[in-house]
């Protein structure tokens, strides 16, 4: 076979072999040109791909996040229609209390009150399972607020013995403005003060301004939503109301105690003169 090509190639022209020589070099151009334009159009397509599974992962996360922001949509409806519904018992009890006459009663039932109200504020202002809140009242007397009434979560000691300066506290803050606070992370807050016997991993803070009563403040462990803040507005009006019967009822109470005392210290001459 070797000797028919060599015979072949010795009687072609000199110049077949540079036409050889040309063809085989436009093949070789045209297969790289070939190559190249194939593995362009696969890069052009693995990127298309790509970019399609990028705009896929795009839409996934916006659909992520709307479905997100759908159930807190709808935990919060359910959370403000179920505070709703707790604050009108709340308020029926209380239109009940006023029509009382006796002070006592009075006063005792709206210390209970408070209490209950208390203790459902920091349920209603659960957005989500697991999250914990807890509620004081702290009430205003010789520029200290003293805590008066409170929800599980403060240790029981606290009450009637924890107090805050009005002008070295947040909740003082809140009191001298007669303003709501509203702090995501209080532990950053120029007015707030370490509690060294505190363990507390409550970080957010919601003050919200009694008038000369004093301060509300609910405290929790992630930051306040809208939602929330209007819970404790409302709860606050009706508390104010609570406390300013609550006064009343002790003031006519005080009065009717003082009224049987002096009675009796007049009875008690006409006794020994008897």
């Amino acid at each position: 076979m070797e000797p028919v090509i060599k015979g072949v190639l010795d009687k072609l022209p000199p110049w077949s072999y540079q036409l050889f020589a040309v063809v085989i070099a436009v093949g070789i151009i045209f297969y790289f040109v070939k190559t190249l334009y194939v593995n362009k159009r696969f890069s052009d397509m693995i990127s298309d791909v790509l970019r399609r599974d990028d705009r896929i992962h795009t839409y996934q996360e916006k659909m992520d996040a709307m479905r997100e922001k759908q159930e807190e949509s709808e935990q919060t409806v359910q959370q403000t229609l179920s505070a709703i519904r707790n604050f009108e018992s709340f308020l029926n009890t209380f239109n009940d209390l006023r029509l009382v006459k006796d002070p006592y009663l009075v006063l005792t039932e709206s210390s209970f009150l408070l209490q209950r109200m208390l203790d459902m504020l920091a349920i209603d202002m659960k957005l989500k399972p697991g999250v914990h809140h807890r509620c004081g009242i702290w009430l205003y007397e010789d520029q200290m607020l003293t805590l008066r009434f409170s929800s599980a979560g403060f240790p029981k000691h606290y009450v009637g013995e924890r107090a805050l300066h009005v002008d070295r506290s947040v909740a003082g803050r809140c009191y001298r403005k007669q303003a709501i606070v509203q702090i995501a992370d209080v532990t950053k807050d120029e007015d707030w003060e370490r509690n060294v016997e505190s363990k507390s991993p409550y970080k957010a803070l919601l003050c919200l301004p009694l008038g000369s009563f004093g301060v509300l403040t609910i405290d929790g462990l992630e930051p306040f939503h809208e939602a929330g803040r209007a819970i404790g507005e409302i709860y606050a009006g009706l508390v104010i109301s609570v406390l300013t019967e609550h006064t009343r009822s002790f003031d006519r109470w005080a009065m009717h105690a003082v009224g049987t005392a002096g009675l009796m210290g007049k009875n008690f001459p006409e006794e020994e003169d008897a």
